[in-house]
């Protein structure tokens, strides 16, 4: 069920009581134009026991229909008689204030989503700052509850977005940003947050700043196999920061050997494997610079170790060109068998069949 679903599923637990136009204008005081019957809901349990027990309905608060229609408000924004409601609700003196008040009370119960709710109900009443503020934060709570609320987070703060000058909506939008793996777009939403008047914290300047980094150090390992030199620019200065994570280690040996500099690469793989030496991929990269370096029986060592771990057909191969380059053919033609059980139609396995049919 996606959020709108559940939200509008909320309704069923409200009374509606269907009411005549001539009715509701005399509970509420005020006219209206429209001619058909009305369906006024009530919210609060207590009085709904008490309609079901058969009491008349002149004895039911106005109170208690404004929390029902702004919690419908909130549920369902398409809802037939929406319209209605903001009509009564704005003609009822200090409206805002009980509404505000109520919220108040379900926050502070921990009802979270029923405070949500009717918070967006009120907002279809009074589209401030100080209710987008209130709406973004619940929402944000309650998204750290369930990705469900994603979607609904998102919504509230694009039409945040509408007020000019706003900041608030573009500092949650980096949050989100930041939790889905986007790091570009939240640095490009935090740069708005700022240039839209947002407070710079010592929390918010830091994360900047680990956005920043993050950017620069995807854009490195994009850079390792095409601009080897430009990628270790950036990365060899970052080890003050990411010294004790081993994929940098891992994306600076690559841009070494892409640079045909074996002994630097294996240096700052050891460092890699010293920090975590889980990563197939790191044996890997051992294995092809001992083969550069002409070291094959190293080099077989570490493949074996890839290879037993993957399976990978790249592992195979490298492994067939390491045998044939230490004269052992019979490991060779061994490992070339397996190279096709794995994938036969691979080019590469084509080409080491017809150089090992030849010896």
């Amino acid at each position: 069920m996606d959020i709108k679903a559940h939200f509008k599923d909320k309704l069923s637990k409200l009374l509606f009581l269907e009411m005549k136009k001539e009715r509701v204008e005399s509970i509420f005081n005020t006219k209206f134009e429209e001619n058909e019957e009305i369906y006024m809901p009530i919210a609060t349990e207590d009085i709904i026991n008490k309609v079901k027990e058969g009491k008349n309905v002149e004895s039911i608060p106005i109170a208690f229909f404004v929390e029902g229609m702004i919690y419908v408000l909130g549920a369902d924004e398409g809802f037939r008689f929406n319209n209605i409601y903001k009509k009564l609700i704005n003609s009822i003196p200090k409206s805002s204030e009980f509404i505000k008040g109520k919220i108040a009370e379900k926050v502070k119960s921990k009802k979270y989503e029923e405070a949500y709710i009717m918070l967006k109900g009120f907002l279809q009443i009074d589209k401030s700052k100080e209710v987008f503020d209130k709406l973004i934060m619940l929402s944000d709570n309650l998204r750290a509850s369930s990705d469900m609320y994603l979607e609904e987070e998102l919504e509230i703060i694009d039409k945040a977005k509408s007020i000019e000058g706003y900041a608030l909506p573009y500092l949650y939008e980096a949050m989100i940003e930041r939790d889905k793996g986007d790091y570009y777009g939240a640095l490009f939403s935090i740069n708005n947050y700022i240039s839209r008047g947002g407070e710079e914290t010592a929390e918010i300047l830091e994360f900047k700043e680990s956005l920043k980094m993050i950017n620069e150090y995807d854009k490195a390992k994009k850079l390792v196999y095409e601009e080897p030199k430009e990628a270790l620019k950036i990365l060899l200065p970052m080890l003050d920061q990411l010294g004790d994570s081993a994929e940098i280690y891992y994306y600076i040996a690559i841009a070494y050997r892409v640079l045909k500099n074996f002994e630097k690469a294996i240096y700052y793989l050891q460092s890699s494997l010293e920090i975590d030496n889980s990563y197939p991929e790191v044996f890997n990269e051992m294995g092809i610079n001992y083969a550069s370096l002409g070291d094959f029986e190293t080099a077989v060592k570490y493949l074996r170790k890839v290879f037993e771990a993957t399976k990978s057909i790249e592992v195979c191969t490298n492994l067939i060109m390491c045998y044939i380059n230490m004269g052992d053919y019979k490991q060779a033609k061994l490992h070339l068998e397996i190279a096709k059980k794995i994938n036969k139609d691979d080019e590469i396995v084509k080409e080491l069949e017809v150089m090992l049919n030849n010896v």
